[in-house]
């Protein structure tokens, strides 16, 4: 109940926010999509909080606010073409089984318009900042607690878990969740501006980074560690100050091995594994998908088609699980669906790789150039982490295409407005203005004396 009246009180100051700055109706948006209402605060049965207010502040948004357009305007247009297109598919969905992918649709639909959305809205590098610190610290509530588990007990895949009503609450997604921001928080440690950086916010990011590697750990998920496994070689290839990096990383991989659970790399052995029942069972499960979608190559038949996969017993009816997103979307939306989503996803790694570069252009870009670098860092570790990610229904890789695609257009809005620099093209300039120039010239000293001697 306190919990409930507390929340009701901070809805309530917010939502008038929202009315006066639309963008901070957007964040509140976000901060319910990781901590919903209903399963954190215990707000039951009083109205969709989170679908209230990301209403008010599109809405808002879409009459007042200025409109500034992302960049590139392909990768836009992937994007956009990618919502519209998984819409239509489940307009035509086969799939009859339960709510026939309903849920996962609802889901959908509201994350890319939102998603799409705050590629316009995030059109100021404190915008974007205040985004990054709104999804970090709302991880970091579960992070915080799973790494506490993790040391005292060694966690577990029941308990180091995000919010149950939401997509952290399956440990897989979490622990994905949970590497990915880790590129984010180090960005924020070096280039925050709306929170001052002193030393000790920097060190208390540095403790957050170390939470996110145990809470990691603790979720006992295999695709926890093989997320930790490519960021931290794309974060040494990236990184420019590489000797301390390769310190760290020892001194991480002895606090892993400190607080690891018992048979923890028992069970991360088995990664490379094709005799066990989970990776065998995953191995059917793409097999499964890919024949489905050679059945059904254009609109694939609809969000969860996995479910038409019925096995078990007419009691206990059960599915497979796609347990990885490409697959997942291959069979759902077809490979017109699958080939959007992966020009999205790679578009935004190439993307995030031209932002790099233009900001390195003008100095007071360097936050661009930086933060270029770590959504990339993102975005290749939750690819590395959905091969075996169980929904493509997470907001993380659209919410880094959302962020790369407004990051861009500040970076060329400020390219454009550099003063151009007049560079002559032609290597041999005119006789009669070399002649010009030469009679202008006063006379060398030698002749001018000779003359005068004569």
């Amino acid at each position: 109940m306190i919990t409930e009246s507390l929340f009701l009180v901070a809805y309530l100051i917010l939502l008038p926010i929202a009315f006066m700055f639309p963008y901070g109706g957007a964040l509140a948006y976000e901060w319910l999509q990781y901590m919903p209402p209903y399963d954190v605060y215990n707000a039951n049965g009083l109205g969709n909080f989170s679908l209230i207010m990301g209403g008010v502040a599109l809405l808002l948004w879409a009459g007042r606010d200025k409109k500034v357009m992302p960049k590139p305007v392909g990768l836009l247009v992937i994007f956009i073409l990618y919502a519209i297109w998984v819409n239509l598919t489940q307009i035509t969905s086969i799939v009859t089984v339960g709510d026939g992918g309903a849920a996962l649709w609802d889901r959908a639909y509201k994350m890319l318009i939102f998603t799409i959305a705050l590629s316009f809205m995030a059109r100021t590098q404190q915008r974007i900042e205040a985004f990054l610190w709104v999804v970090c610290l709302a991880i970091g509530n579960f992070v915080i607690i799973g790494a506490i588990k993790t040391i005292l007990s060694g966690g577990g895949g029941n308990t180091v878990v995000g919010a149950g009503g939401n997509i952290l609450g399956e440990r897989v997604s979490f622990a994905i969740a949970v590497t990915t921001i880790i590129p984010l928080i180090r960005y924020l440690r070096d280039h925050s501006t709306i929170i001052k950086l002193t030393r000790r916010v920097r060190i208390g990011l540095d403790i957050y980074t170390v939470a996110c590697v145990l809470a990691t750990v603790g979720s006992q998920a295999r695709t926890g560690f093989v997320c930790l496994g490519v960021l931290g070689i794309f974060y040494f290839i990236k990184s420019k100050r590489k000797l301390p990096v390769l310190l760290a990383l020892p001194v991480l991989a002895g606090l892993i091995y400190l607080v690891a659970p018992a048979g923890y790399f028992d069970r991360m052995n088995t990664i490379s594994s094709h005799t066990d029942e989970s990776s065998q069972g995953r191995i059917d499960s793409w097999m499964w998908g890919f024949d489905f979608a050679t059945k059904h190559p254009i609109m694939g038949g609809g969000f969860h088609s996995f479910l038409l996969h019925q096995t078990g017993t007419i009691e206990h009816p059960m599915y497979l699980e796609a347990h990885n997103i490409f697959f997942e979307t291959m069979a759902d939306h077809g490979f017109v669906g699958l080939g959007l989503l992966v020009l999205l996803l790679f578009g935004t790694i190439l993307n995030c790789q031209a932002l790099s570069k233009r900001a390195r252009k003008v100095p007071e870009l360097a936050w661009a150039a930086s933060l270029g670098t770590m959504l990339q860092l993102a975005m290749w570790t939750f690819i590395a982490g959905s091969q075996l990610l169980h929904t493509a229904v997470q907001s993380t890789p659209y919410e880094i295409a959302a962020l790369s695609l407004a990051a861009r257009a500040i970076v060329e809005r400020r390219l454009a407005a550099e003063p151009k620099t007049t560079v002559n093209l032609d290597p041999k300039p005119a006789p009669r203005r070399v002649a010009a120039s030469i009679g202008s010239r006063a006379p060398a000293p030698a002749v001018a004396a000779y003359g005068r001697r004569s």
